[in-house]
């Protein structure tokens, strides 16, 4: 598809939900006392989990380690407390102790890639999911976090693979039809990316972020009326989340609603202030667009 505008998309490939978790649960294997004890402790770490108490699954996981300190997945399922309490080099050096003691235990090496993305060390992400791929293909969130890495070093096309890949395995996921969807819209393909958040919105409606990235298709569409939409219900629903009061503005000054998109504006940078160099250089470009060719709606003006 033809590009019209001179700046590409911002890319802002993200763990949305942080939703794609691998928490092991107990294997089949003789018991000892000890192992038994701690196995009982991470099943408890287990229900926790379920309930979103971070902290107190940290507790007992680190019992279960303390009871056995060779099961694998006691570490491991630490590790995944600590990456979700933000530790992440905490989370890394127990997934490395998972592996040394399991080295074929290719859910530790996913999520170990997932440690290290968020740490922003994408080759080791990129190299620890392939390993885990290696291990075992039908795992959807190896190819997930490989696409993840991906994007992020700017392989647009690789991560689309292995997004395609991911969604194949996990259907039900919206965050890697965020995500896929996001990656689409970079590539300038439209549709694929609306088809994605789509999809995304029909798995979750709550989901802020797929209604905003929505809009900003459908606004690169030049379906303003249809952004908007979109980009008033990630509002509601998000309503602290400053791109999409920029977004939203962006739409409205396409549609030559000036005093409603500088509100939309400043609303963004009251929130978050180091937007201002990004939206400045998005807001000059639509200006310029404005005076070259004048916005009807049907046309095809990409500022995103």
């Amino acid at each position: 598809m033809k590009q019209t505008s001179t700046q590409p998309p911002m890319i802002i490939f993200q763990l949305v939900l942080c939703s794609c978790l691998t928490l092991a649960t107990a294997i089949a294997q003789p018991l000892t006392s000890r192992s038994a004890t701690a196995i009982s402790y991470i099943e408890r770490g287990n229900n926790w989990v379920a309930k979103g108490k971070w902290e107190q699954a940290m507790a007992d996981y680190d019992l279960a380690i303390a009871s056995d300190p060779n099961l694998a997945y006691g570490y491991n399922n630490r590790g995944v407390a600590r990456w979700r309490l933000k530790n992440y080099e905490g989370a890394v050096a127990d997934f490395n102790r998972a592996i040394q003691l399991d080295p074929r235990y290719a859910e530790a090496y996913v999520n170990r890639g997932k440690a290290r993305f968020l740490m922003g060390d994408l080759e080791s992400a990129i190299n620890d999911s392939a390993r885990g791929i290696e291990l075992d293909p039908k795992f959807a969130c190896g190819w997930y976090i490989r696409g993840m890495a991906r994007a992020r070093k700017g392989d647009l096309n690789g991560a689309l693979a292995d997004f395609d890949c991911a969604a194949r395995l996990n259907p039900r996921e919206p965050e890697i039809y965020i995500n896929r969807g996001i990656a689409r819209l970079n590539l300038y393909d439209l549709d694929g990316a609306i088809s994605d958040q789509t999809r995304a919105i029909k798995l979750n409606p709550d989901l802020f972020f797929a209604w905003n990235e929505r809009g900003a298709a459908r606004r690169m569409k030049g379906d303003f009326d249809g952004a908007l939409a979109d980009y008033n219900q990630a509002i509601a629903l998000a309503p602290h989340y400053a791109q999409a009061w920029a977004d939203r503005g962006l739409a409205r000054l396409l549609q030559g609603h000036e005093d409603e998109a500088q509100q939309d504006f400043d609303r963004c940078l009251e929130l978050n202030k180091t937007l201002k160099p990004w939206l400045d250089q998005r807001i000059g470009e639509a200006k310029r667009q404005l005076i070259s060719n004048p916005i009807q709606h049907g046309s095809k003006i990409k500022v995103r």
